[in-house]
Parts: structure tokens; sequence; C-alpha cells
């Protein structure tokens, strides 16, 4: 508007225009933020907030409707959380809409790929196994390249699991694995990992489950993965459980729940409490017990208060309550529980606190109502095609019938049960009550030897589960068995039964044992049992055990201990090294066991064999297999090597002798991963001393080559340790020089007011200290090439006469009147930024254009991950040739930590590494993760796990030691921020500088600084 308030022209605005010229500059400026919100959100799933990453995704998608790119992408980040927390169908739908191919086109292929893993990857989960596969196929034969191949193949692996074909799962994984080796991928080695793990705990070798699991656990070291570190951690403590190893799983679940908890994963926290609380109650840790399943009730809960698995939190409540003796605190859990599961539409759910349910009706004496509930789990069991469940079901009804005193339809329901030969703890476990049922059995039909039998199998069986209440019953079963039956057995049970129980808090349960033990104080001897009919008994539960050869030797040395008059008996066997190993002793105190153990390994001869008899007073038998490793029983005292009555033991031994190779022949044969065999002399003959394999590094040498008929200056940039110095002298040995002098210089290392001397010489008496005649280096090269490491760190008074040299060719020694003209060639190398030097007024720029003639970059070797084996080779062979060593070779799993660490101080770092490994190793050693050094195995251990969100970013129990920031600027307050976030994660690294830097987003050089600025001290010992 003019000054008479009228519109020029000039003052006209075309709006439309306008509006046009605002979007162009949004979609400019947005489409960088919109990428690096989207970076922003996919760092909070993998530290495993995805609630914020999908509410913060809300917002993106409808921020970055007309860029299709980032959308897409935004879109996949919420399937990917929508997964995480079990919202498989929400998932699916967050990306079916690129699901035809028209939707992906223009897309860039990558992104277009991890679209269709993604979408298969939904419909998985969706229970459309075939479509899956299908789907996963088909993009496997539209790969770009076979980098891109590595994540169909994850995906794959977890199709064919999901479908129980577990060899072809694993097959894909491998695959996987052998990829994402060459690329040094952390992410994609840890999921490969955790999915041959995975197959592993579900073929049930789940020793070389936890192998595989703890290798994805270093592989994943200090990066951000809080979900699936949790997820290690669980399936981890699963395969404890089936190596009936309960403590290793509690140790495990705790470690799951410290990551879950500190995620938004309140569900997944909350299955881990409710396993931890069923791993305490089986080695009796019952107060612990109550308060994870309290928990996995509270987190469920603030989740969802309908969830679904509210009823499974109830019902391992009602258990516990049951299990001490509080029946109607029980009923009170389990009545609410099975009201709720019968609401909802997990028939598995409904099932099992049916069944509990049953399990105190039987405990109330409510019979009719046990039936009821039995009978309807039952029904649901065999909806559901449970195997397990109708076995553990059809026990709970014969259980029933017997207590309603219908024999003849408990024998007919126990009758239906079909041989299992399994070792996993569910089955040995139903095994067990099985036993327990028919010895209930045969007590009703006063069968007091047949009884002891199946109750002396409870009690090796639930002993070797590690599960104290049933052990505890099953002593007490045993005890009753033997009042009837052998009167002078029966108290050591009972007391046992008693111990327990009261150890446990088991209140009903222990007023039993207690009324049992005083009755049997008032009890006569019984009639002693017919001999023959023992040794069939006794054959007949040793032939029993044969799922097992653990259980079968535990279950030998229960039949001596409960079947003779020894005191003490052991079972040994050989470990790796030939030393004997309990497998299981009775009645040795603290370390005695362990003695005798040492001293039997040391007894090599039948003489020697017989002085330790004689010493320790017992029998020494061999138990030879021709399949498996020898046993060895010890019984003590050595008369006691027979049963009642006089009978020998060889007829038992024999069986259980045949027993161990039953055992042997069943155990499926697993075969150990070879060893890395990289091939050295890859990418060795491009460059002279060189060594060279990737896209990037080959590319390097290839510019070389171009340059090598030129004698232009060459400035080489790149970090400490990448090898510059290498790709100077390859320069120079492909040069017309290579046959005349190399000759480095480092700017670092001389005194900077000795620099000018150093390089262009003086005559003597030029200074003080000048006694004699210097050449200088670049006269010392001539007619060669002079290398000039560290340029930027050449003082600044002494830059321009470099720069008269590269211009003119002559020098001008100190003290000399007249220049010299010298014939040589200049290759400078740095590590630092020239250009950001430059701009701070430190290096000269006509210095800096004259050195940029022809640049070349060496990558870090973090970015030619590829190299790495090659390198490890190379290195291996030439230190085992100078330290005279041989037949040295590293295991794969090795190799996948060399592969993930960071390298900060790149190729030399690693050439110092597998020096150190060489130095230390013998001959024909195998080198395996824990041979590495201490810096790289503590990269290999899991960070502890993200604070919670709240006051910058601390903790809850932290939160109250934060001091407000009160009365002071903008300026202070993001100072004061900044020193703490930094002081807390020095604390938390242990002053590793190179992971603190990592967590904070800095280099090494920026956390330095700002730790000189802030003026932090407690570093907690600083440790690069």
């Amino acid at each position: 508007m003019s000054r008479k308030g009228q519109f020029s022209d000039d003052a006209v605005v075309d709006l439309a225009t306008a509006r046009s010229r605002l979007r162009s500059r949004a979609g400019k400026t947005s489409s960088a933020s919109l990428k690096n919100e989207l970076a922003k959100i996919n760092l909070l799933l993998d530290q495993g907030f995805s609630s914020e990453a999908r509410s913060r995704l809300s917002n993106l998608l409808s921020t970055a409707r007309n860029d299709t790119e980032v959308l897409a992408e935004a879109r996949l980040a919420l399937s990917i959380a929508l997964e995480m927390h079990g919202d498989y169908r929400m998932s699916l739908q967050a990306i079916a809409t690129y699901e035809p191919d028209k939707a992906k086109a223009g897309l860039p292929v990558e992104l277009a790929l991890k679209l269709r893993v993604q979408i298969a990857i939904a419909y998985n989960y969706c229970g459309d196994h075939p479509k899956a596969i299908s789907l996963l196929k088909s993009a496997l034969r539209d790969v770009p390249n076979e980098q891109s191949a590595a994540a169909v193949y994850t995906a794959l692996s977890r199709a064919y699991r999901s479908i129980n074909e577990y060899p072809i799962a694993r097959d894909y994984s491998e695959r996987a694995l052998a990829i994402y080796r060459q690329s040094g991928d952390w992410r994609g080695l840890a999921e490969a990992y955790f999915g041959i793990a995975v197959t592993d705990h579900l073929e049930a070798r789940n020793e070389a489950a936890l192998a595989n699991f703890d290798q994805a656990l270093k592989i994943i070291g200090d990066h951000p993965a809080t979900f699936l570190l949790g997820k290690i951690y669980s399936n981890m403590a699963a395969a404890n459980w089936w190596l009936k190893q309960p403590q290793q799983g509690i140790a495990c679940l705790e470690k799951a729940i410290d990551y879950y908890e500190h995620s938004d994963h309140l569900l997944m926290a909350a299955a881990a409490y409710n396993n931890l609380g069923l791993n305490l109650m089986l080695v009796g840790q019952w107060d612990r017990a109550h308060e994870a399943y309290e928990r996995a009730l509270a987190l469920i809960k603030q989740a969802d208060e309908h969830d679904e698995r509210v009823p499974m939190a109830l019902d391992s409540l009602g258990e516990l309550s049951m299990l001490r003796g509080d029946l109607d605190e029980a009923k009170n859990y389990l009545e609410r529980a099975v009201a709720l599961s019968s609401e909802g539409t997990n028939k598995w759910y409904a099932c099992q606190t049916l069944r509990t349910m049953a399990r105190c009706h039987i405990a109330t004496g409510e019979t009719d109502l046990a039936l009821a509930d039995a009978e309807h789990a039952l029904r649901l069991a065999r909806d559901i095609g449970d195997g397990h469940s109708i076995w553990e079901t059809q026990l709970l009804l014969a259980e029933s019938y017997l207590q309603k005193g219908d024999l003849d339809a408990c024998a007919a329901k126990l009758s239906e049960q079909s041989e299992h030969s399994s070792d996993s703890p569910i089955v040995i476990g139903l095994s067990g009550e099985s036993h327990r049922l028919h010895g209930l059995l045969a007590l009703a039909k006063a069968d007091p030897p047949a009884a002891s039998q199946h109750f002396g199998r409870c009690v090796s069986i639930f002993e070797l589960l590690g599960d104290r209440y049933r052990t505890g019953r099953a002593h007490l079963d045993l005890g009753r068995a033997y009042m009837l039956a052998q009167s002078h057995l029966a108290a050591e049970h009972l007391t046992r039964a008693v111990n327990i129980f009261r150890e446990l808090g088991a209140r009903r349960d222990l007023e039993h044992a207690e009324a049992a033990l005083a009755e049997h104080d008032q009890t006569p001897p019984q009639q002693e049992r017919r001999r023959e009919a023992a040794i069939q008994l006794i054959t007949l539960r040793l032939a029993e055990a044969v799922s097992s050869r653990t259980l079968l030797l535990r279950e030998l040395a229960a039949v001596i201990r409960q079947e003779t008059s020894a005191k003490r008996v052991m079972v040994v066997e050989p470990d790796e090294e030939q030393k004997q190993k309990i497998v299981i002793a009775h009645g040795y105190e603290g370390n005695e066991a362990h003695a005798i153990a040492e001293d039997l390994s040391a007894a090599e001869t039948d003489a020697s064999r017989e002085r330790f008899a004689k010493k320790h007073d017992a029998k020494v038998i061999k138990l030879k297999s021709t399949n498996s490793l020898p046993a060895t029983l010890v019984i003590s005292p050595r008369n006691a090597a027979q049963l009642s009555g006089g009978l020998p033991l060889d007829p038992l031994l024999r069986v259980v002798e045949l027993g161990m190779d039953v055992c042997a022949l069943r155990a499926t044969t697993s075969t150990g991963q070879g060893v890395d065999n990289h091939d050295g002399s890859a990418g060795t003959g491009l460059l002279p001393g060189f060594i060279h394999s990737s896209p990037e590094m080959t590319r390097l040498v290839e510019e070389v080559h171009q340059i090598r008929s030129s004698d232009v200056t060459v400035l080489v940039t790149g970090e400490s340790g990448t090898g510059k110095e290498l790709v100077a002298r390859a320069i120079h040995a492909l040069s017309s020089r290579r046959e005349k002098i190399f000759v480095p210089f480092n700017c670092t290392a001389v005194p900077k007011e000795l620099s000018e001397s150093y390089l262009f010489g003086h005559r003597r008496g030029a200074f003080t200290g000048a006694v004699s005649d210097s050449p200088g280096v670049i006269r010392s090269a001539s007619g060669g090439t002079l290398f000039i490491d560290e340029v930027g760190d050449l003082p600044l008074d002494v830059q321009p006469k470099l720069l008269r040299f590269l211009q003119e060719g002559e020098i001008q020694p100190l003290g000399e009147q007249k220049p010299t003209h010298i014939d040589v060639r200049i290759i400078a190398a740095t590590n630092t930024d020239l250009e950001e030097l430059v701009a701070q007024g430190r290096f000269r720029e006509d210095l800096y254009y004259r050195l940029n003639v022809i640049r070349l970059r060496v990558p870090p070797l973090r970015e030619r991950r590829s190299e790495i084996p090659t390198i490890v080779n190379y290195y291996i062979n030439h230190y085992s040739s100078k330290f005279g060593r041989h037949d040295i070779q590293v295991t794969p799993q090795a190799v996948d930590l060399l592969m993930v660490a960071d390298w900060p101080g790149n190729v030399r770092q690693l050439c110092n590494e597998v020096q150190r490994i060489v130095a230390r190793a013998e001959n024909g050693n195998l080198i395996t993760p824990e041979q590495l050094s201490p810096e790289l195995r503590q990269m290999g251990v899991p960070m502890v796990p993200p604070a919670s969100v709240g006051v910058l970013g601390a903790s809850a129990k932290d939160r109250s030691e934060v001091g407000a920031l009160e009365n002071v600027s903008l300026a202070e307050a993001l100072e004061e921020v900044e020193r703490r976030m930094i002081s807390d994660a020095l604390r938390r690294h242990k002053g590793n500088i190179s992971r603190a830097a990592r967590e904070l987003g800095l280099t090494r050089r920026g956390l330095y600084l700002k730790i000189d600025r802030y003026h932090i001290t407690d570093r907690d010992g600083t440790n690069d």
C-alpha cells in the first residue's frame, strides 16, 4: 500500500502463486525433517518404546501425505510397531495398501522389498502361512542383489518355524547368516543367530540353542535393541527349563523383565513375570513367586483390564494358594479365572483354568465338581488338539475317579495313556504324575510293593526336574507305601516330606506328613515282601527310566538307596577332560562327594581302584555301554552292595547298561559348526602389500591404477589406522618412481619449531643446536616419493614454504642463500577435516588447493566389514609364521564378533588384536570368542536397559535425585542437562569413551571436548 493509502500494482499479491511457493518451500524443508523424524522413530522401536513410536507415526503419516517414500517407510514402521505389540491384524492393515505391485511403483527397490517382506510376515502372524511363504518366494526371485536376499531368508525361516518345518527354517536362517557375515550387519547377524537358536530349541537341541542365543547377545553388544534382548532372554529361560536348570532360567527371566519393564511392552513383561513365578514355585521360593504373579496381574491390568491374559495370572495365584493350603483363597482366584476365560476366545486358557479348578475341588473333596470341570477341560483340550493337555486332563480325571472310589474307571483312564519317550520336562513331569496315580491305585488295591516302585520313580523324576513340592509329595507317598511293605524304610521318606513341606509353607500337606510320621512310630514291622516280585518291579522301574541317561542313572542311585542298606551312593561319569563328574550323590556331606570323585579319577588301574575301595569302604562298579560313555557306581559301605535278603545287584546293573545303550542310540546326533577358513589371498594382487576385497576398496584401487603413470600430487584422507601410508606406498610402487626411494614424514612426530628444519634441511650454525648440515626429508627423497602424513598439523608458518615447493619445485634450507631445485613427488595424508581447518584459518587455502589435486579417501574398517575375515586370515598366517605357530583357526562365532565391532583404530587395531591372539595361542588352537581381548568381549555385553522415560530419561529411583533447574537461563539449563547426560553415560559405561559417545550421538573427539568444557572428572576409570 502506498503512502496515500492506495494499493500500487507492485503491492498486489497473487495468492495462488504465494501458496505454491509456500508449499514448495515447505516440501523442501520438510522432506529432510520428515526423514529425520522417521530415523528417531526407528530408534524408539529399537529401544522398545513402541507406544511413543506409534504416537509419533500417527503425526508423521498425516504430515507426509505428499511424500510417497517417507509415507511408505512410516507405514512400514507402524506395521513393525503393531507387530511388536501383538496386534497382528492391525499390523497387516497398516501396509496392506502396498500389496499390489502398482502400489509400490516409483518406490526405491530396497524399500519396496522391505514392504513385501513385512506384508508376508504380517500374513504369517495372522495364520495365513501358505500365502506368507508364497509372497516371500516371489520376493526372493526379484531381489536386486544377494545382500537383499538375507532379509527374505530370515522371514522365510520365521514362516517355516510357524508350520513346524524346522530343518527348512534352519537352512534359511543359516543362509541369512552367511550373507550377513559378509557385511558385518549386527542386526542381521543377531536375528539370524536368534532364528537358529529358536529352531534348536524347538527341535529340543537346547544346549545348542543356549550357545546360539548367547552368540546373538554378544553380537548385539551395546547396540540399542531392547525388545530383541528381552525376547532372547525369555527364550533362554525356556531352553534352561527344558534342560532342568530352573535357577539359570530364573536369572534369564529377571534380565528379560529388566528389558521389558524399561520399554512399552508391559504384556511381554507380564508374561515374563508369570514364567518367573512358575520357576520360583518350582524351586520352592513361594513368597517370591507370589510377588511375581501379583506383578504380572498388575501389568496386564495396566495394559488392558479385559485382556485375555488376566485369567492366566489369576490361575497362577490360585494354584499357589492351593499348594499353600489356603483353599478358600484359591477358590476365589480360580472362580474369577474360570469365569473370565470362559468369556474369552482362548480355549487353551479356559482349559488350563478348568484343570486347576478341578485340582482344587479334589483338594476340598468335591469329587463331582472335579469330574465335571475335568470333563469340560478334556473337551477343550481335544478341540485344541494339544496332546500334552489331553494327557494331563485324563490324569486329572483318573485322580477324580480314584478319590470317588471308582477304581475300575481310574484304571481305565490310566490305561488310555500311551507310552511317551521324550526328554522334555513336560513329558517327564506328566510321566511322574502317571506313576503317582498308578501308585495310589496300587495302594487302593492293597499292593504296597507295586505302589512303592511307582512312588520311587516319582521321587527320581521330580528330583531331576527340581520340583520341590512334588518331590515332597512323592516322599510322602513312598513313605506311606513303605509303612505297609518295608516299615524300616518309611521313616526316612516321611521325614523328608515333613522337612520339604515345612520349608515351603505347604500347611495342609505338612499336617498329612506329620500325621503319617506319628502313625509310623506306632506301626509294627510288616511282613517281608516276596523277593522275586521285588526284583521284577525294580527291573521294570529301571526299564521305564530310559527316556534320559541322566534320569536312568539317578533312578539307579535311588533304587540302591531305597532297596539296600547303603548309607552313601554316588554315580559318576567322565567329563570332556576325562575327569569324573558327579551325576547324583546321596548321603555325602559338604564337599565330601567331590573329594571322593577326584580320588576316583586318579584311580586309573585295577590296583589303584582296589586301594580306593578299601580306603573309602566302598564297592566300585563299572557300568559299561557299547554306544556311550561308561559310568561308575560307588556304594558304601562295601557290604551293602546287595538287595534286601542278599539278592545280587547284577540283574539290575545289566538292565541299566542296556538302558544306557538305548539312550545313546535315541539321542540326536548334533553336528558342531566348522571353522571359518577365509581365503587370505583375496584381493592382495592388485596393489603390492595391500589387502582388499570390498567394493569400496576396489574402487580405491582402480583410482590408484588410473594415476599410476602421473606424478600428480595426491591427498589421501581417512581415519587413523585405515592404511593411508599403505595406499601411499602402493601409489609409489605402481608409479615410474618405484625404483627410487619412498620417504615417510609425520608432521606430528617432530616438535613444531623444528618442522621446517626436518622438511627443508639446514646448514651448520643456521640456529642454536645446528651442529652439522642436514639435507631434510625433501632432499632425501630426491627422485622418489615423499609421503607427508598428518599434513593438517603442519605449523602455519611452515605452510607457505611447502606451497612454494609444490609450485616451483624448489627449496631453500635454513642457512643457505640460494634455492635448490628438487624432483620429488608429494603424497600428503590427513585424518582431519582440512576444509574445516581452512574455514578456521588454521590451514592455508592456497596450500589446500595445491594438495587437493587428486583426492583419495580410504574408508574406515566399519564401512568395509566384508574385508575383516580376509584381513584376519592374512594376519593369522603372517604372525603364525613370525611366532612359529601353525594350524591356528578362528571359529565363525569369533569372526562374527570381529565383524560387528566398531574398530575406532581401524585396520591397525584389528592387526594388533590378531597379533595378541596368535602370540598367546598354541599350535592347533581354535580361537573362540572367549579368547578375544577384554575390550571386544565388553562390547559383546548387552547394555543395561535404558532408563524409563521421565525427567531427563532418569529412572524412577533417580528422578528424586535430579535437582530442579530454577532461576537459570535457557542456555545454562541446556548446559546442565548436557553435563548430566554425559556424566550418566560415562558412569553407565564405566568410563568407556567409545560406548558413551555412541550412546550420546557424538564422536570420540567431540565427547572429549565436552568433558574438558564441563570439567567432568568423575569418569569411573576411563577405558578407551
